[in-house]
C-alpha cells in the first residue's frame, strides 16, 4: 500500500507514465522487510537504478517507456530477492558498526551529519575536479575570472570544501567557507592543509543564520545547500544580507520539472526512506562505487528534505531579498542537464526537466 507520504515525496507515484511501475517498485521494496540484509539490497537497488537510467538516456530513444520497464525489472529481481531467503550479513555488518550512527534532533544538523560522512572520503583529485568544472560552467556562461580575483567570497553551506578551494584556485581570496556539519568543515580544513592552501578558513554555522554582518562579502556562493533545508527562503536572505552591494552572488536550487532524472530520485527516495545512511554507503563501497559516485548517488536521496522549485519561484525570491541583474545560466559542462537543454539533446525535456536552476546576480 503506498503511502500519502509516499505520494507527496515523489508525485509521480500518484500518476503519470510510470506511474504503475513506480508503485510496484516501492512495494517490492517494503516487503523485503526489516534487518542488514534488506537494507543492502534496497541501497543496491539505488546504484542499479542509476546505472539503468543512464544507460537509457544514452541509447538516444525515447526514455519514458525504457524507464518504466526498468522499474519493473528492478521490482521483479527485489521480489525474486524476497523469495529466496535472507543471508547471515554480520561480516558486512562489521564493516559500519563503529560508525556513528546517532541522529542530530534537528533536520540541518542530520543533514550536515549525512553530507559531512559522504564528502569526508573525497581524494585531492576531487578537489581538482570541482576546480574544473566550476570554471567551465563559469566561462561557458561569460563568467570572467577578472569578476572573481582578489575578491571576498563566502562558500554557504561548504561541505567538504570542494568548492571553497575551486572559488580560491579561481581567483578569490580570501575565502571562507561555513558549513553546520562538524565532520565536514574538519575534513575541509585537513583537506586544504594537505594541499598546502593558503587564505581559505573554514568555519561551522547554519546557512539559515549565517555568522557574519550585513554587507561583509563580495561574492557570496552557494551551491545546492539551501534545497535541503527547512527554509530555504530564510537561507536567500541571509545569502543577499551577506553580500555588499555591488557584489556577485551564486545560488544553485533543484529544478521542477525537473524530468525523469528527479522523478528517480523522489521515487528512491521512498524506497530508502529510514535507512541507516552509513550502511547505505557501506553498501556501495562493498560494490566498489568510488566515493564521489557514492556522493552523486546517494546525494539527494537520502536527505529529508529536497526542495525543487519552477524557475520563477527561485527569482521571485531573489527579487524579493534585493537581488538585481538576475540571470539562470543556461550552459554547465557537458553532463550538466542544463548542457543537454542548451545542445537540443534527442528527449532533453522529458529527460531533465528545464535543466539546473544556477542564478548569478548582484545586489
Amino acid at each position: 500500500m503506498i503511502s500519502q507520504e509516499a505520494f507527496e515525496m515523489a508525485p509521480c507515484l500518484r500518476e503519470g507514465p510510470y506511474a504503475e511501475s513506480g508503485q510496484l517498485l516501492v512495494t517490492s521494496a517494503q516487503q523485503l522487510g526489516d534487518g542488514q540484509w534488506a537494507s543492502v539490497v534496497r541501497a543496491w537497488a539505488v546504484a542499479y537504478l542509476f546505472h539503468e537510467q543512464e544507460r537509457i538516456f544514452a541509447s538516444g530513444s525515447d526514455p519514458v517507456p525504457a524507464f518504466g520497464k526498468a522499474l519493473e525489472r528492478l521490482a521483479g529481481f527485489l521480489a525474486s530477492v524476497r523469495e529466496s531467503g535472507i543471508p547471515d550479513l554480520t561480516g558486512f555488518a562489521a564493516k559500519y558498526a563503529q560508525q556513528d550512527h546517532s541522529e542530530d534532533p534537528l533536520v540541518e544538523q542530520a543533514t550536515g551529519k549525512y553530507y559531512g560522512n559522504l564528502f569526508k572520503d573525497f581524494s585531492e583529485e576531487s578537489f581538482l575536479e570541482a576546480t574544473k568544472l566550476l570554471r567551465q560552467r563559469f566561462e561557458r556562461n561569460g563568467i570572467t575570472a577578472a569578476m572573481l580575483e582578489d575578491k571576498r567570497a563566502l562558500d554557504a553551506g561548504c561541505g567538504g570544501g570542494r568548492y571553497t578551494v575551486a572559488l580560491r584556485n579561481l581567483g578569490a581570496r580570501p575565502v571562507v567557507g561555513v558549513d553546520i556539519s562538524a565532520v565536514g568543515v574538519a575534513n575541509a580544513r585537513q583537506q586544504v592543509e594537505a594541499m598546502g592552501l593558503s587564505e581559505i578558513t573554514f568555519k561551522e554555522g547554519n546557512v539559515l543564520d549565517l555568522p557574519f554582518a550585513d554587507n561583509e562579502f563580495d561574492i557570496v556562493f552557494s551551491n545546492g545547500v539551501l534545497l535541503v533545508t527547512t527554509d530555504w527562503q530564510k537561507g536567500v536572505a541571509e545569502v543577499l544580507r551577506v553580500l555588499k552591494p555591488g557584489g556577485f552572488g551564486f545560488l544553485y536550487m533543484i529544478e521542477e520539472p525537473g524530468g525523469i532524472f528527479w522523478d528517480m530520485v523522489e521515487i528512491l527516495r521512498v524506497v530508502m526512506k529510514g535507512e541507516d545512511k552509513n550502511a547505505a554507503q557501506a553498501a556501495l563501497r562493498a560494490l566498489g562505487v568510488p566515493a564521489n559516485r557514492t556522493f552523486y548517488m546517494l546525494d539527494h536521496v537520502m536527505v529529508a528534505i529536497n526542495v525543487r522549485l519552477a524557475p520563477e519561484e527561485v527569482e521571485d525570491c531573489l527579487r524579493l531579498n534585493g537581488a538585481r541583474e538576475i540571470r539562470r545560466l543556461t550552459r554547465g559542462t557537458d553532463f550538466d542537464r542544463v548542457e543537454a537543454i542548451h545542445r537540443n539533446d534527442p528527449f532533453a525535456a522529458e529527460k531533465f526537466g528545464v535543466g539546473e536552476n544556477r542564478y548569478v546576480f548582484s545586489k
